[in-house]
C-alpha cells in the first residue's frame, strides 16, 4: 500500500515537472520464453530494469536492476536499441539490453518467415527472367546492367572487385575482429558479439537535444568549408531538417530536394547516440551534392549515378570526421573512439558488400539454382565463410541464411548493392587527399559534386581527385591508411 501511495506521488510529480528520464530494460530469454516481473506498485508485465544511478553506466545500471528485480547475474550482453515514450507528461527514454538469447530468438522469428520467403523467391525469380525476356535481354542481370544505365563498369569488374576485397580487406577484417576477441577474453567470435563495445564502455551520448546536433553539425562543417557550413545554416534556418524522432513518425533518414524551390531537406530520427551525428553529418554530404549542382538546368543533369552520389555522402562523413572534437558535442577521447568505430565499421563493410553481390552474380548467372531458394541458402553460407570467415557460426548455422531473406536490396532491386562499395573506396580516396591538402580536396570534393550527371563516371571520380577502381593495389593503399589513422586514434581513445 504505501508504495502505491509512493508511486501515486511520483506521477504527480512527473505531471508538474515534465522531467526527462533515462532508465534501462533487459530482455531475459530461456527455452523461448521472455522473463517479465510484476511491481507491487503498478499493474501490468514489466521487463526488468529501472533508473540509472548517478556514476552509473547504462550497462551497469542494467545488470544492477536484474540482479535486484530477479537475482539473475547476466552474462555477455549486447544493446537493443534506445526507445522513447512521448506519452503523458514525461519524456522517457528506455536503453534495451539483451544476452546471446535473445539473439537466438530473434534469430528463430526470422527462421519462422523462412517457407515464406521461400515462396517469395520463386515467384520474384521467374517474374524477373520473364522481365528480361519481354525486353529483349538474355538475363535479369543484362536487363538490369542497363536499366541501371552501368556503362562505365561491367559484371567482370565486380569479380574483380570481389576478389580484391577477399584478398585485401577481409584479412585487416581479420585483425579487427581478433582485437575484439581479444578485448573481450573470448575464444571466438560469435554472432551477438559483434555488437557489444569491447571495452564495456557505455555508449556514446553527444547529445540531448536536436538543437545541440544541429549547432554541433554547423560547427563541424564551417571547419570543413565555410561554403558548406553557410549551405548548412541557412537549411537550419529555413527549417529543411527534422532530426528529432517523435510518435507516429515514419523510421529512417534521407535527403529530399524540391524541385519547385530548388532546396534540400533532410530527414531523420535523433535519440541522441553517435549514430545520430554521422547519420546528420552523411544526409548533409547528399544536401551539398544537390546545392552544388543545384544551377544545372536539366532534371536529367541533377541525376548523378548512384555510385557517385555516395562519394558526397561517405565522404563527407570522413571529411567531417577530424573536426568531431571541434564541434561541441564529443570530448577529444570520445570524438577519437567515434572515429575508429567509423573507420572498423568501412573494413568490416566491404567483406558483407562483395557477399551480397557476389550471391546476386551467382543467382542470375545460374538460373536454375537460383531459382531454388534452398540453394540459394546453401549458396550464400558458402559465401559467409569465404568474405567473413572470422565470425562463429558453428552450432547454428542453420541462421546463416537467414541474412539474404532479410537483406531489402536482393529481394527488391537486383544488382543494388556494390554501388556502396565502390563509393567508398572513392570516398577513402577524397579523405585521403584532405589529410595532405584539406582545402584542395574540399574544392575539388565540391566541384565533382557540381558536375551532377555531365560526366561519365570514371570522370567524376577523377574531378573528385580519386580513381574508379577495383584492383588490389588501390585497395591495399585505402585499408592501409584506415589501419594507420585507426592505430594513431588508439593512443587518443585510450
Amino acid at each position: 500500500m504505501l508504495l502505491r501511495l509512493v508511486y501515486f506521488f511520483y506521477r504527480i510529480y512527473i505531471f508538474l515537472f515534465r522531467p526527462v528520464t533515462y532508465g534501462v530494460r533487459a530482455l531475459l530469454v530461456k527455452d523461448g520464453r521472455i522473463l517479465l516481473i510484476r511491481h507491487t506498485y503498478r499493474s501490468g508485465w514489466h521487463l526488468p530494469g529501472g533508473g540509472i544511478q548517478r556514476g552509473e553506466t547504462v550497462e551497469t545500471a542494467a545488470r544492477r536492476e536484474v540482479r535486484e528485480e530477479t537475482g539473475a547475474e547476466m552474462g555477455a550482453v549486447q544493446l537493443l536499441g534506445i526507445y522513447s515514450n512521448l506519452d503523458g507528461c514525461v519524456s522517457g527514454h528506455n536503453i534495451l539490453f539483451a544476452c546471446e538469447v535473445s539473439w537466438r530468438l530473434m534469430r528463430e522469428r526470422m527462421l519462422a518467415d523462412k517457407p515464406a520467403i521461400h515462396e517469395l523467391w520463386r515467384k520474384l525469380f521467374a517474374l524477373r527472367r520473364q522481365v528480361a525476356a519481354n525486353a529483349d535481354k538474355p538475363d535479369t542481370r543484362a536487363y538490369v546492367w542497363e536499366q541501371k544505365s552501368r556503362f562505365d563498369y561491367t559484371p567482370r569488374d565486380c569479380r574483380v572487385f570481389h576478389t580484391s576485397i577477399e584478398k585485401v580487406v577481409v584479412p585487416a577484417a581479420s585483425r579487427v575482429y581478433e582485437r575484439r576477441r581479444k578485448r573481450l577474453g573470448i575464444e571466438t567470435i560469435r554472432p551477438w558479439d559483434e555488437y557489444v563495445d569491447p571495452l564495456g564502455r557505455t555508449a556514446l551520448r553527444p547529445f540531448r537535444r536536436v538543437t545541440q546536433l544541429a549547432s554541433g553539425a554547423a560547427n563541424i562543417f564551417d571547419r570543413v568549408d565555410p561554403t558548406l557550413g553557410q549551405y548548412f545554416r541557412t537549411m537550419m534556418a529555413e527549417n529543411l531538417l527534422d532530426l528529432k524522432s517523435r510518435k507516429h513518425k515514419a523510421d529512417g533518414a534521407f535527403c529530399a530536394f524540391f524541385e519547385l524551390t530548388r532546396k534540400p531537406f533532410v530527414f531523420m530520427n535523433a535519440v541522441g547516440i553517435h549514430y545520430d551525428v554521422q547519420t546528420l553529418l552523411h544526409e548533409s554530404g547528399h544536401a551539398f551534392h544537390s546545392l552544388e549542382m543545384v544551377n544545372l538546368p536539366y532534371g536529367m543533369q541533377r541525376n548523378p549515378p548512384m555510385e557517385f552520389q555516395e562519394i558526397a555522402s561517405l565522404g563527407m562523413e570522413l571529411l567531417a570526421a577530424p573536426y568531431l572534437a571541434d564541434s561541441g558535442l564529443y570530448t577529444p577521447a570520445e570524438a577519437a573512439r567515434a572515429r575508429i568505430e567509423t573507420l572498423e565499421d568501412i573494413l568490416l563493410g566491404w567483406p558483407y558488400m562483395a557477399l551480397v553481390d557476389a550471391f546476386q552474380h551467382w543467382i542470375y548467372e545460374n538460373p536454375t539454382r537460383g531459382a531454388d531458394p534452398k540453394k540459394c541458402d546453401a549458396k550464400w553460407s558458402k559465401l559467409h565463410a569465404r568474405f567473413i570467415p572470422d565470425v562463429d557460426y558453428s552450432g547454428i548455422e542453420i541462421y546463416r541464411p537467414t541474412q539474404w531473406h532479410h537483406q531489402g536490396h536482393i529481394l527488391q532491386s537486383p544488382f543494388y548493392y556494390i554501388e556502396y562499395g565502390m563509393a567508398q573506396l572513392g570516398a577513402v580516396q577524397v579523405w585521403a587527399n584532405a589529410l595532405k591538402d584539406q582545402a584542395a580536396a574540399v574544392q575539388a570534393y565540391r566541384h565533382a559534386l557540381s558536375l551532377g550527371a555531365t560526366a561519365s563516371l570514371p570522370e567524376l571520380y577523377a574531378a573528385a581527385g580519386a580513381k574508379l577502381a577495383f584492383d588490389r593495389k588501390t585497395l591495399q593503399s585505402a585499408v592501409d591508411l584506415i589501419e594507420t589513422q585507426i592505430a594513431e586514434l588508439e593512443k587518443v581513445a585510450g
